[in-house]
């Protein structure tokens, strides 16, 4: 993601707060004009009471008759009554619910764009904190600039009116008043870039203590951290961490206080007494009556505090607009992995032709984060497969094995086309699958991750893995738990198929084991007619015993399906058609176990060290 630049044309701040108004105005019409309504109404308001109050004390200084100052008394009530009927009403009432219906709509459209991202974005921790940020800051960022366009009405509304007005008491005052305000807002506007400055080197500090607090309240961690010294390495990362922090705020706080504080308030309180005094020495000769006295004071504090607040929201703006640009730059991220057809035919083959990959530490190639010079070398490339060619047919049962490190769940991503190959090339029936929109192929393939997740919802949502309808769904989701041998567990638990899955949403949730999760998860590719099944590492939570009825049960159940089993343990490698050893990237051996035992090779000496495991009466 693009970093935007701290120095940015007029154009592209105009362009950026302009894009993200009219955002909001097609989310929530209702919220962007009643946004406006509402400085327009304050704004009239900030004038109405300055000049109620200069009108009513020149009325008193007058001697006017009690009618007069009774009729602008009565009159402001009245107004005062409207605008807080209103502003109650607003704020309490109908911004509570557009502000969320915003959120809805803007974090819904990113959710989606993430679903697009490829893969290797996320491999980035640069990428991964702008994604963070982007949708941390979308909705928050979205309503500030509308609030502050609502204010910044209010402000041009209510200075324009006291401005006028200040020009007919004394112009000299008036003009004061702006240029001191001008000069205080310039040094608000360097306050705000030293704000950002800081955000930007807090936030990483900022994820990484929220990481360590995540550790030590989440029920994950709970048994590591009771049985390592993982405790020592966290406090001191958290120790260290918290010092660059507070040295960030140091840094930038100095600056702040010195733009802010000394800058922005300084020079406006010193312009409000030095007015002060000069008003009074006019008074002392004459030249002003008390009761103008006294209404030029309020008029004077309230347009000084307007023009400064005015100036402050146009300050604001580029801020704004550097927050924006990273969201616009998620937004406009195309991910390489794309393709167009979508008419798959039915399964008949899957070829690796040549196929290598090497993950990149480095910035997506459609994505640049940084534009100035960086002190680590992001072109760092780890070879996770090497010029692997094979071939697997309709119906064909196979088995990937090889120790942990030796390229199998690369393999599984490159063929589930969630990374693209650095060299050759993977076909679908003799097609490059390049050529097919990837969520397209990717329903032709159920697979079942060794880093499966259970989500915190139903057996019965997390097996359809979306949302369940039990008058349709309920054969569907029985079968698949029993072909993935979790029938007797389901008997077991109160609420059958309704039954939540974790204790994120619902105290009454049930924590399964980490074999009876993988079993859930498996009973996902039952659910749904998948004509190629990959199973990575499908019994890595069980027992040899448990693993090997596991893994004849799905066997059975794919009879007409083409199935890849990934694995560092054999159990299952004696029934396969055809078995592919793999090691550190290579493949070095394939055949059916018979041949691969009589090569003698790495096949054979893996299996010679589990087969004491594997042996079933």
């Amino acid at each position: 993601m693009v970093m935007a630049k701290n120095k940015q044309k007029l154009s592209v701040i105009l362009k950026n707060n302009l894009f993200m108004l009219k955002k909001v105005a097609e989310c929530t019409p209702f919220y962007f004009i009643g946004m406006i309504i509402n400085g327009i109404i304050w704004g009239a308001m900030s004038s109405a009471t300055a000049l109620f109050s200069y009108n009513l004390l020149n009325a008193i200084d007058a001697k006017a008759e009690f009618s007069h100052a009774l009729r602008l008394i009565l009159m402001m009530a009245l107004l005062y009554l409207f605008v807080y009927a209103w502003d109650k009403l607003y704020w309490h009432i109908l911004n509570p619910l557009v502000r969320q219906k915003l959120h809805l709509k803007m974090h819904e459209e990113l959710f989606r764009k993430a679903q697009t991202l490829d893969l290797s974005c996320f491999d980035d921790p640069r990428f991964y904190t702008d994604f963070v940020w982007a949708m941390d800051e979308s909705d928050r960022r979205a309503i500030q600039v509308v609030e502050d366009t609502g204010q910044l009405i209010m402000r041009m509304v209510g200075t324009t009116t006291l401005f006028g007005l200040l020009m007919t008491i004394d112009p000299i005052i008036a003009l004061t008043l702006f240029f001191s305000s001008v000069v205080s807002c310039i040094c608000n506007l360097i306050g705000n870039k030293m704000e950002f400055e800081q955000d930007k080197t807090a936030k990483p500090l900022h994820k990484k203590k929220n990481y360590i607090n995540r550790i030590y309240h989440l029920s994950d961690y709970a048994k590591e951290l009771r049985i390592s010294h993982a405790d020592d390495l966290l406090m001191k990362e958290y120790d260290e961490n918290t010092e660059r922090l507070v040295d960030t705020y140091v840094k930038y706080g100095k600056k702040q206080f010195l733009f802010f504080g000394l800058g922005w308030e300084g020079i406006g309180y010193i312009t409000y007494y030095g007015i002060l005094l000069y008003m009074i020495a006019q008074l002392s000769t004459g030249s002003l009556a008390i009761g103008g006295f006294a209404a030029s004071i309020s008029v004077v504090w309230q347009i000084r505090w307007q023009i400064v607040s005015l100036i402050e929201q146009f300050s604001k703006y580029p801020q704004h607009s550097l927050y924006i640009e990273k969201y616009l730059e998620f937004l406009r991220f195309e991910p390489k992995i794309k393709g167009e057809r979508c008419d798959l035919p039915p399964f008949e083959s899957l070829e690796l032709r040549n196929v290598s990959f090497s993950y990149e530490f480095s910035s997506h190639p459609q994505y640049k984060y940084h534009t100035e010079p960086q002190n680590t070398d992001f072109s760092a490339t780890t070879e996770a497969l090497q010029n692997v060619n094979l071939k697997i047919n309709a119906g064909d049962k196979i088995a990937i094995v090889g120790y942990n490190g030796a390229g199998k769940t690369t393999l599984i991503k490159l063929i589930m086309r969630l990374y693209d190959p650095t060299e050759g090339e993977i076909l679908y029936n003799g097609i490059n699958i390049k050529e097919f929109d990837p969520p397209a192929y990717r329903q032709k393939i159920g697979t079942v991750f060794q880093d499966f997740k259970i989500f915190a919802a139903t057996i019965a949502e997390n097996v359809i893995n979306g949302t369940y309808n039990e008058k349709t769904d309920k054969e569907t989701v029985l079968k698949a738990l029993e072909m993935a041998d979790f029938s007797k567990k389901l008997f077991q638990l109160k609420d059958g198929l309704n039954t939540h899955l974790t204790r994120e949403f619902e105290q009454s949730g049930t924590n399964l084991s980490g074999g009876e999760s993988q079993k859930v998860a498996i009973a996902r590719v039952f659910a749904q007619e998948y004509p190629l099944v990959i199973m990575d590492e499908p019994s890595s939570a069980l027992d040899p015993t448990a693993e090997y009825i596991l893994n004849q049960s799905i066997l059975h159940n794919t009879q007409n399906k083409t199935v890849i089993f990934i694995s560092h343990r054999l159990s299952t490698t004696r029934i396969a058609d055809k078995i592919y050893m793999f090691d550190t990237g290579r493949l070095i051996e394939e055949g059916n176990h018979s041949e691969l035992l009589s090569m003698n090779g790495k096949y054979a000496e893996m299996f010679r060290m589990q087969s004491e495991k594997y042996q079933i009466d």
